[in-house]
Order: structure tokens, then C-alpha cells, then sequence
């Protein structure tokens, strides 16, 4: 299953990109093999076996150690975060570089100075930000990966790091480096003093003259276990505030009514009508029907002009239970999920809109805190031509009274009233002013929309 990592890499154009290639005997942005430096005492051999950890994984520094992405989360969940964070990052001028040795291994490190210890804090807060940021993609550890991490042996307070995040030497454990070689620990001193001369010579022209910047991610995949890393991607830091932070989170409008309001066709209309659709994501559902009654329920959607996947009880709850949703709910002997997706999307700045149930609501306050409750007034409106319903007549007043039973809006600045009365234009109007409000206006504002 394909991991990806989280590194700094030098521009690929670089002098230190092209000194660390050679080093290690492979680009890994083109994945090409390249003929390492000569090494006194040692074959090329024996070179290549010291470095061939190190070169499955290239040249570069840890910001996020390799993970799988959890489920109900897509590559697309990654690169929109990472373009986000790099959005809000500036590029960092590292302080002087050193050889020296970094748990057994050799590693281009940061020179310990007193007068470059603000730096260094730069570095470790761009480390633990990403560490943090894009924690929410992590499928947890598998029990070979989490043996393999404790093969060279763990102290108490990297195994609780390994089991917090995966990786122990992270939070106060983190150090900036660059990986040169495996471990020294089964070669003899004077082999492994050797190849420290040997990566000083290769090195010391930039050491002396070339500075090395961190001014961007680059992320890497392993296909399968085992096989070399290799650049996918890359971002630049590109904010111009005078310090780096996190990216502003989106907001989770959840939408709610009785289906005589006809919610289907209303954020259908909304989605069409906005003018800035990029920043918002209108999550898809996911939902569980007996089989007999799939093929209604699809029909209803396209109908209604909506996305929805309609899937089998024995889909829905495997889903379910491998952690896919990140909210599920029952209505009308219907089953929602709507998947996980929508976290990558609200730490990305996006903000989100979920059809969702009054039944839900006490539930979300736990989950989403933050969340802004639409609730669509159960009143009998005029017919929309472009809005089908689901029911007609006495159904409709059942389904106006079950409303009013059910859930009644709370005097909360994080709920909405939105008055549904009116064609399906004018009632999509008032939802978009809810929409492209700011948080203060709807914290401030009425909480009635009319």
C-alpha cells in the first residue's frame, strides 16, 4: 500500500540537491541511479550497502515521517493541505551546517549556536506544524510497521512518541537533518571516521559558500514496501506575513429541515450560484437503503440534481467500521455516512456544506464544535418548479410536524434560522448570505434569515 512522506528537498537544480544525489547514489525526484565518490578503505560495494537505507528514501530532511493515508481520505486530501500549509509558510535561511553524527548515522546538521537559536526554533516549529497539520491523514500503524521502529531499541519516551504519532523522534526529540549513511555501529572506527573525512571533502565547497534554504515540501511515494521514495510533488512557501502559521480552518455549515422543504434541490441551486465555488466543498453522502429501494433513491437524486452514493448494509457498516465517516446518522429508515474527506477539506480553509439531520445535531456539537446548524423552517411554502418533492400532501404536513418534534432551534449563535418560505430562488438568495458571511456577522447577526 503506497506511503507518502512529508520531506525538505533542495531545488532539484541545486548544488546541494546535485552534491547529495551523488552521495547517495540516486536522484530521487527521476529515481536514477548515479555513480557514488570514492571512498578510502573502502568498495564501492561496501559504500553503496552503508548508504542504501539512506538512498531508498534520497536526499533530504524529515518534516513528516512516511505514512498510509487513513480511509475515507484520497491523494487529492493531500495535496490540497499541503498547498494550503506551504500557502501560509516563508522560506527559512538555515544558520551554518556540519557533518556529525545523528543517532549512529552520519547527517548534514545544524552547527549548535547560541546566536542561531531563533532559527532553529523556525525549523522546529515548521517541523511540528507539519507533524500536527497533516496528522489527520495518518492510518494508524500497522504492528509491522510499529516492530520495525522498535528493532534499534526505544526509550520509554520515544515509544509513547511512536505511539502518539507514529515516529519517535518527533516533538521534543525532532532535530533538522539531512541523512548521509546508514548506521555506523557495525563498522570499525577508523572505516567510519573514513567516511565522515570522505562526506566532509564532498560537502565542504557548500558548507563554505552555499547557503541552503528551506523554502518549501516536497512529497515522496513508496509504491510498495521497500521500493524507493521517489518526488511526486513539490510547494513552495510562498506567504508574504512576517511569521509562518497554520492555515485559518473552513467552517461546517450543516443543513437542516424536513424533506417538504426540498434541501435536495436548495443546495442544489446554492452550489450553481456561488461565486467563489472553489472555497467551498458541498460533501457527499453516503447512503444505506434495502436493495429494493436503491434504485428509488438514485433516481430521486439525479432528479434532484444531487450526488449521493447508495450503497448495501454490508458496504455501509464495513465502511463504517474502518473509520471511512466522520458522521453517520439514521432518517426515515435511511442510514448516512459522510466520509472523512470533509477534515482534509476543513483544514485546508475550505468550507463545507452538509445536507444533514435534525437528529444529528446534538452529536455534531462533540464532533464539530465549530459548526454553523442551518436550520430550514418547516413551513409550507409555495410549490417550486425546480425543486421536486419527495412526498405530497398529508405526507408533507407529517413530515412538517416530525420537524418541530424533533429538533428546535436553541437560541445559539452558532445556529441559523433560514426562513423557507418563497420560490426556491429567493430562499437560495438567503442562503448564500448565510454562506458567504463571515464568522463575526453570524455570530452578531439575527438569528433568523428571512
Amino acid at each position: 500500500m503506497t506511503r507518502y512522506a512529508i520531506y525538505f528537498t533542495p531545488a532539484v537544480d541545486s548544488a546541494w540537491s546535485a552534491a547529495g544525489n551523488q552521495w547517495l547514489g540516486r536522484e530521487a525526484a527521476t529515481n536514477q541511479f548515479i555513480t557514488q565518490p570514492v571512498i578510502d578503505g573502502m568498495s564501492a560495494e561496501q559504500f553503496s550497502a552503508l548508504t542504501a537505507d539512506a538512498r531508498r528514501y534520497g536526499f533530504h530532511a524529515t518534516l513528516k515521517a512516511p505514512f498510509r493515508l487513513a480511509d475515507g481520505f484520497t491523494e487529492a486530501h493531500l495535496l490540497k493541505m499541503a498547498k494550503a500549509f506551504c500557502a501560509t509558510q516563508k522560506p527559512v535561511a538555515l544558520p551554518q551546517m556540519t557533518i556529525a553524527e545523528h543517532r549512529h548515522f552520519l547527517a548534514l546538521q545544524i552547527v549548535d549556536d547560541e546566536q542561531d537559536e531563533e532559527i532553529s526554533a523556525e525549523i522546529d516549529k515548521l517541523a511540528d506544524d507539519c507533524l500536527r497539520y497533516f496528522d489527520v491523514l495518518r492510518a494508524a500503524s500497522s504492528d509491522a510497521e510499529l516492530t520495525h521502529r522498535r528493532g534499534s531499541g526505544l526509550s520509554p519516551q520515544q515509544e509513547g512518541l511512536l505511539q502518539k504519532w507514529g515516529y519517535p523522534y518527533t516533538e521534543e526529540l525532532f532535530r533538522f537533518h539531512l541523512t548521509l549513511t546508514g548506521s555506523l555501529k557495525h563498522i570499525d572506527q577508523s572505516t567510519a571516521d573514513a567516511v565522515r573525512a570522505a562526506a566532509e571533502r564532498h560537502f565542504a565547497p557548500l558548507l563554505a559558500n552555499e547557503s541552503l534554504t528551506v523554502g518549501g515540501l516536497t512529497i515522496l511515494r513508496e509504491e510498495q514496501p521497500g521500493q524507493p521514495f521517489v518526488e511526486w510533488k513539490r510547494f513552495n512557501f510562498t506567504s508574504k506575513k512576517e511569521h509562518a502559521s497554520l492555515p485559518t480552518p473552513g467552517r461546517l455549515f450543516f443543513c437542516v429541515g424536513p424533506c417538504g422543504v426540498d434541501k435536495d434541490a436548495l443546495l442544489k441551486w446554492t452550489k450553481d450560484h456561488l461565486s467563489d465555488q472553489h472555497r467551498f466543498v458541498f460533501a457527499q453522502c453516503v447512503s444505506m437503503r434495502p436493495t429494493s429501494s436503491i434504485k428509488w433513491r438514485e433516481s430521486h437524486l439525479k432528479d434532484a440534481g444531487m450526488t449521493c452514493d447508495t450503497v448495501d448494509f454490508a458496504t455501509f457498516w464495513q465502511s463504517a467500521a474502518e473509520g471511512q465517516f466522520a458522521m453517520v446518522w439514521q432518517a426515515n429508515d435511511l442510514y448516512y455516512g459522510i466520509r472523512r474527506g470533509i477534515e482534509a477539506d476543513l483544514k485546508a480553509g475550505c468550507d463545507v456544506v452538509v445536507n444533514g439531520s435534525r437528529a444529528y445535531v446534538p452529536q455534531l456539537r462533540s464532533t464539530f464544535p465549530n459548526s454553523i446548524v442551518v436550520w430550514i423552517d418547516p413551513q409550507e411554502s409555495p410549490s417550486r418548479s425546480a425543486a421536486p418533492r419527495i412526498e405530497k400532501g398529508p405526507a408533507v404536513l407529517k413530515q412538517l410536524h416530525r420537524a418541530s418534534s424533533i429538533f428546535t432551534p436553541p437560541n445559539d449563535p452558532h445556529v441559523v434560522q433560514l426562513n423557507s418560505d418563497g420560490s426556491l430562488e429567493s430562499v437560495g438568495h438567503r442562503l448564500l448570505g448565510v454562506l458567504s458571511s463571515t464568522s463575526s456577522q453570524l455570530t452578531s447577526q439575527s438569528q433568523r434569515v428571512n
